[in-house]
């Protein structure tokens, strides 16, 4: 890795022309990437790559396109609030020499004596949030908090090298409700049906609930590693979770390049990225929600219509036994290349492979014009191999629709192969349509439908030629999924709406219905493969030799939660009034019950399924108010 980090830097130097410009990453969740998608959707741009996120100048030259565009197709042209939202957005990364108070950042630049521009950039932001949740039968009120002050250093030598870096402290507090244990192993194989190999591994492990006063699958970790209670702040006190107030740290950087008018860009860093997405935050394979990880990356752009990216990392284990025992068991690199092609800008098309490997000097995965999936053939079956596909059909002006797929793992010999439960895939459909309403900019209305398959996600546990330990390589990154960010076996509608108005300042403000069904990972009508924690051993992925296979019908197999969420929320930017300040807010409520089965879960069986109220399963309905700020947004 340092040998193709100094290989990096050398060719980089070599290169470095006279006019310095910024290739350092913009964040996967700025608006900026909602604008320039409805832009698309217009047809103000042309199709754009989904490998995010982009750096600020592509970005830059991507609003450029869609203002000289906008100029020239009068019939989808632009109202003047969203012409403004471009205009500022635009001027937002525009540098000026010294400090810029309202921005919270210093700039300079000197040009040395062969002609090659320097910059240097710094500043410092502050984020807070607070959230309460309500339950109204119960009289329970629970709160939670996320506190960040960054501050980062970044610049440029030259017109094709940038850099960045950041470090943060935080304060937090996320407490969860502890529902139950689970066995990684399904239990009906307790008793002598786990491969004998394996069995020891199956310890229990307690299940917890999503963060209680947050609404469900919204709250990220950003802190790195681990974190320390407030009673216990030493070098030893490493913990895996805020129940109560702690603190914790980040850290994060890049490296960047770009050759051959922007053909070829190459990253090292350690950041977010979204991969093969429908729409923001929809990716099945490498989401917006996924913790970040230190990867060197590449793209490939030889024409408009073709592109290639890949990217080799490294993943960070979850700290739930300890520093040592925990990473003892989790030393995985992750590899992944997608190659995209679009016609015009009416289908976009990408296909691609990952593989999660115990770390080794495996060069084989990180050559891009190799497919992961199929080279593990020539290496050894010691990894863990998906595939996926996204197609994105549009036309300018009128909306998108859109299917993606995740293959993990898949059998089909079988004649009822998709009620196997190794039949581990997800699947997501969706339609995007931008809706003009006078006074306001880029009204957009979405729905998408995503259904993940029990154990998609997971892994089971592997012995390989180079530890001596039972490994884990399940599709996760510091205990969270590098793919869609709800649980294995379940399924959701989100039904959205997105617009923004000019009132000085920009409002953004939305409303959204989701609802959420997943098996439960717990209790007496516990559904197999319904965690990230889940292995599907040898033992019930065939019934070959006597042995029991496990069958899955969705909702029709044991206890499943259901969940629907109603929620209203905007984020006002004052910066138009030379405010540097960002105020949000959500709130709404929560539905959530429990159906199950007139029979035994896990069985070959399709039962029917009624609801259910008990203190196991109990049924709840939470209001919930998500408040915070920005300063230097």
């Amino acid at each position: 890795m340092k040998k193709i980090l100094v290989c990096f830097l050398l060719s980089v130097a070599l290169l470095l022309p006279l006019v310095a410009q910024s290739h350092t990453a913009v964040p996967v969740d700025n608006p900026v990437y909602y604008v320039i998608e409805q832009a698309q959707l217009k047809g103000l741009c042309p199709v754009l790559s989904e490998a995010k996120p982009y750096s600020q100048h592509k970005i830059k030259g991507i609003i450029n396109t869609i203002l000289s565009a906008e100029a020239e197709l009068p019939w989808v042209a632009l109202s003047s609030a969203e012409r403004a939202i471009l205009r500022d957005t635009l001027a937002s990364f525009e540098k000026t020499e010294g400090w810029n108070w309202l921005k919270g950042e210093t700039y300079q630049e000197h040009t040395t004596e062969s002609g090659i521009t320097m910059t240097f950039n710094a500043g410092a932001s502050w984020q807070s949030v607070a959230s309460g949740s309500y339950e109204f039968l119960g009289k329970d009120f629970v709160w939670g908090t996320d506190n960040w002050g960054i501050a980062f250093a970044s610049g440029d030598m030259g017109s094709k090298f940038s850099w960045y870096i950041d470090a943060g402290g935080g304060l937090m507090k996320a407490p969860r409700q502890e529902l139950g244990t689970a066995y990684p192993f399904y239990e009906g194989f307790e008793n002598g049906d786990i491969d004998q190999a394996r069995k020891d591994q199956n310890v229990p492990y307690t299940v917890f609930s999503e963060p209680i006063p947050f609404f469900p699958y919204t709250f990220q970790k950003h802190w790195d590693g681990s974190i320390f209670k407030a009673e216990n702040i030493s070098s030893s006190g490493f913990y895996d979770w805020p129940e109560g107030i702690a603190f914790g740290y980040q850290l994060n950087g890049e490296m960047a390049a770009s050759f051959l008018d922007d053909a070829i860009f190459v990253r090292a860093g350690r950041l977010q990225r979204e991969w093969a997405a429908g729409t923001a935050g929809s990716s099945l394979v490498l989401n917006a929600a996924a913790r970040p990880f230190f990867g060197i990356e590449a793209n490939f752009e030889p024409f408009s219509w073709l592109r290639l990216a890949t990217l080799t990392g490294i993943l960070e284990y979850y700290n739930q036994k300890g520093i040592s025992i925990s990473s003892a068991t989790f030393q995985n690199a992750f590899s992944i290349t997608m190659v995209e092609a679009n016609y015009k800008n009416y289908l976009q098309f990408s296909l691609g492979s990952s593989a999660i490997f115990p770390k080794r000097l495996e060069l084989g995965y990180s050559f891009p014009l190799l497919s992961q999936f199929f080279y593990q053939n020539n290496v050894g079956d010691f990894d863990n191999m998906s595939l996926f596909a996204t197609l994105i059909l549009q036309y300018p002006g009128i909306g998108k629709i859109w299917g993606s797929a995740f293959v993990d793992e898949i059998d089909l010999t079988s004649p009822e192969l998709f009620n196997q439960d190794r039949m581990m895939y997800a699947l997501q459909v969706g339609a995007s349509a931008p809706i003009p309403i006078p006074k306001l900019a880029f009204s957009n209305f979405s729905i998408q439908y995503t259904k993940l398959e029990p154990y998609v996600y997971t892994h089971q546990l592997v012995k390989t030629p180079w530890y001596e330990a039972w490994m884990e390589e399940a599709y996760v990154n510091n205990g969270i999924s590098l793919g869609y960010y709800l649980p294995p076996n379940s399924d959701e509608l989100k039904i959205r709406f997105d617009s923004s108005l000019i009132g000085g300042g920009v409002f953004r403000f939305h409303a959204q219905y989701q609802m959420v069904r997943h098996g439960a990972e717990y209790g007496s009508r516990a559904v197999d493969g319904s965690g990230l924690n889940s292995t599907l051993d040898t033992t019930g992925r065939n019934d070959k030799e006597g042995k029991p296979m496990l069958w899955k019908h969705f909702l029709h197999d044991g206890a499943y939660q259901w969940q629907h969420i109603f929620k209203v929320g905007g984020e006002f930017n004052m910066q138009g009034l030379n405010v540097p300040l960002s105020l949000f807010l959500d709130t709404g409520v929560v539905y959530s019950y429990y159906t199950d089965i007139n029979g035994k879960p896990n069985s070959a069986v399709r039962y029917d399924i009624h609801k259910i109220n008990t203190s196991e399963y109990p049924t709840e309905t939470r209001f919930i108010t998500t408040v915070g700020f920005k300063l230097y947004p």
